[in-house]
């Protein structure tokens, strides 16, 4: 190599120590998101008349939700579903919770875009003190997003959140699997890593919704 040339530089090593936290964060968050929207299937199908899963009509209705490559657009189907609900007797407040999860579903995948999509960079000639940083300096937008944020704790925050929607939704698929089961609460909130305090309108401690009745038609 000429004197003075510059060497090139190597690209970032995503298996090394220092981005081994980052990487398991972003590999939860992946994986509850991904986990959240199949139970949204599940609860489409139900939703859309289907019986248990793989057969009759359920086949179906997961095809349609599969053929959609959004899941903003899926959650779209889900929440028509809801609303055009014929097939048996719902609680009330069915549309509400569907447009609850829907609602929080949207925050999520925007923090989700921005922690997935950001590229991230740390100086690792010093491993011991490397710290991970989103790469703000070419103008990416979601990286900007990150700059003023503790990574750990917004992927942290995005799994969480993901994951509590999900275990609300299983509660009212199993509901709906089973009429016998009882409607589920609404999950606390959280508020960036933080909880935050429930909000009366919006979470339902005191008492449990009875069961419903399905039709008999």
């Amino acid at each position: 190599m000429a004197s003075g040339a510059r060497r090139r530089p190597k690209s970032q090593r995503y298996t090394s120590k220092s981005f081994r936290p980052y990487t398991l964060a972003l590999g939860q968050l992946a994986l509850a998101w991904n986990g959240l929207h199949e139970t949204l299937a599940q609860l489409y199908c139900r939703l859309m008349g289907g019986g248990l899963m793989g057969k009759g009509p359920a086949n179906q209705h997961l095809a349609v939700w599969h053929a959609l490559k959004m899941d903003r657009a899926q959650r779209e189907i889900l929440l028509a579903a809801a609303k055009s609900n014929t097939w048996g007797a719902v609680p009330v407040t069915l549309i509400e919770d569907i447009e609850w999860i829907c609602g929080r579903a949207d925050v999520i995948e925007d923090a989700r875009n921005d922690s997935l999509h950001s590229p991230l960079w740390a100086d690792e000639r010093n491993p011991a003190s490397a710290i991970v940083k989103p790469v703000t300096f070419l103008g990416h937008v979601r990286a900007g997003k990150l700059f003023d944020k503790d990574l750990l704790t917004e992927f942290r925050w995005c799994r969480d959140a993901a994951m509590a929607l999900d275990d609300y939704a299983i509660g009212i698929a199993d509901s709906l699997f089973d009429p016998m089961k009882p409607w589920p609460d609404r999950p606390v909130w959280l508020n960036r890593g933080r909880p935050k305090k429930p909000n009366p309108r919006h979470v339902r401690t005191t008492k449990r919704l009875p069961p419903h009745r399905p039709s008999r038609a």
